[in-house]
C-alpha cells in the first residue's frame, strides 16, 4: 500500500518526513487510529497517532482562569466595538495605547499577565480589592458590564472567579499601559484606587465613541 512512501527521517519530535504519501502530492488526517498525517514548515510529515489529552494540573487551570478573567472583561469592550465604527471610549484609547505591531486586544491581556502571571502576585492584587471597603465599587461595576462570576465548573479553573477579580486584572493592565483614566498604581497600591477611577474606567467601556 505503502509502495511510492518514502520515509526521510525520524527528528526528535518523534515524527518523519515523507515525499508523495497515500500515493498524493499531500495528505492530511489520519489513518485509523495508527498513522496522522500533516504539513510541517513546508514539507509533508507524518507521525504515529496519539491520543489528545486535556490536562487538569493546578497550573493549568491557574493559568485558564487568569486568561478567562481577562477574556471576559474584553469580550466587553468588543460588544461595542461591534456595534459602532470606532467602537467604546476604552477600545479607542486602547488602540491608541497598543504598539503597532501587535494587536490591541491582545494587548491588554500581555499587560494584565505580565506581572500576574505569578500566583503569588494575582493573589496578592485580589485580597488587596477583597480588603477595601470599595469592594462594593468593584462589584457594582463589574455587575453595571454585565460580568458573570466564572465558576470552577467541570474542573476547569482552580477557583471560582467573582467579576470584581476579573474587572480588577484588566484595570491592572489599563494602569501598567498607561491608561488615562486611571492614574493609581495598583501594582503598589491596588487598594487605593479610587472610586471615581473605577467607574469611568468601566463608562467608558460602555459607551460609544463619537
Amino acid at each position: 500500500m505503502f509502495k511510492y512512501l518514502k520515509k526521510v527521517l525520524k527528528d526528535q519530535r518523534g515524527f518523519a518526513t515523507v515525499d508523495g504519501p497515500l500515493f498524493s502530492l499531500e495528505a492530511r488526517g489520519k489513518i485509523g487510529n495508527a498513522m496522522v498525517f500533516f504539513p510541517w514548515k513546508g514539507r509533508h510529515a507524518v507521525r504515529r497517532w496519539l491520543k489528545p489529552t486535556n490536562p487538569r494540573d493546578i497550573d493549568q487551570k491557574l493559568i485558564r482562569q487568569k486568561l478567562a478573567s481577562v477574556g471576559q472583561v474584553i469580550g466587553k469592550f468588543l460588544s461595542i466595538a461591534s456595534a459602532t465604527p470606532n467602537g467604546s471610549l476604552a477600545t479607542v484609547e486602547w488602540k491608541t495605547l497598543t504598539p503597532a505591531t501587535q494587536i490591541w486586544n491582545a494587548y491588554i491581556a500581555k499587560k494584565a499577565l505580565t506581572d500576574l502571571s505569578s500566583d503569588a502576585a494575582w493573589t496578592a492584587l485580589m485580597d488587596a480589592i477583597d480588603g477595601t471597603a470599595m469592594v462594593t465599587v468593584w462589584q457594582n461595576c463589574a455587575a453595571d458590564m454585565g460580568m458573570k462570576t466564572l465558576y470552577a465548573t467541570q474542573d476547569a479553573y482552580a477557583t471560582d472567579i467573582p467579576p470584581e477579580h476579573q474587572l480588577a486584572a484588566v484595570a491592572y493592565a489599563a494602569v501598567q499601559a498607561g491608561y488615562s483614566d486611571i492614574s493609581v498604581n495598583m501594582s503598589v497600591a491596588p487598594a487605593t484606587i479610587e472610586e471615581a477611577d473605577v467607574s469611568l474606567f468601566v463608562s467608558n467601556m460602555l459607551t460609544d465613541a463619537v
